[in-house]
């Protein structure tokens, strides 16, 4: 097996700055302003985006710069309350009556209308090994007074599968 050296390059130093940098005394202002829209169509039970007009991509959450084109999104548009799965992975917890872990599906969401993707949990009646990807799904928002941010949504829950009641009728016709 052969060792690899590292090989130390010399770098002249380009911009010095004097001075003493105390970072406790720094503060960072985030402007809440340009998302106050997103918060607030949320209390009203309603899911918007930011449409970047650089890039033409749909971003849920919002994103105060487009991460593609670097420029700001600028444009609200409304969005489903439904969507596909995108992926998915469990998290294990402990079963009360037989102390065995089971898992619980985490999936990413696509809704229809974004081109990103949002982590939230499953309808908790959903096993793990019914989830799958391209599943369509669905908001399912808390009940009583909500409060303006993303835990408003409590689940999301499976709708009905136009694709897979096609698939089952192919495999009954084809018996």
């Amino acid at each position: 097996m052969r060792k690899l050296e590292y090989i130390k390059k010399e770098y002249a130093r380009t911009r010095t700055m004097p001075g003493k940098w105390y970072l406790s005394s720094c503060r960072y202002k985030f402007n809440i302003t340009p998302v106050r829209i997103f918060f607030d169509m949320l209390k009203q039970r309603k899911l918007v985006g930011l449409k970047c007009m650089g890039c033409n991509h749909v971003y849920f959450p919002p994103k105060l710069v487009c991460p593609r084109c670097l420029t700001m999104p600028d444009k609200w548009v409304g969005l489903r309350e439904t969507g596909v799965i995108a992926t998915f992975t469990a998290t294990y917890d402990k079963d009360e009556k037989t102390g065995e872990l089971v898992p619980v599906p985490i999936v990413a969401v696509r809704l229809d209308g974004a081109d990103t993707i949002y982590i939230v949990e499953m309808n908790p009646n959903i096993k793990f090994d019914d989830v799958y990807v391209g599943m369509p799904v669905k908001a399912k928002w808390r009940d009583g007074e909500l409060q303006g941010n993303l835990n408003d949504i409590e689940y999301f829950d499976a709708i009905d599968d136009p694709a897979k009641s096609i698939t089952e009728d192919a495999k009954a016709g084809g018996n």
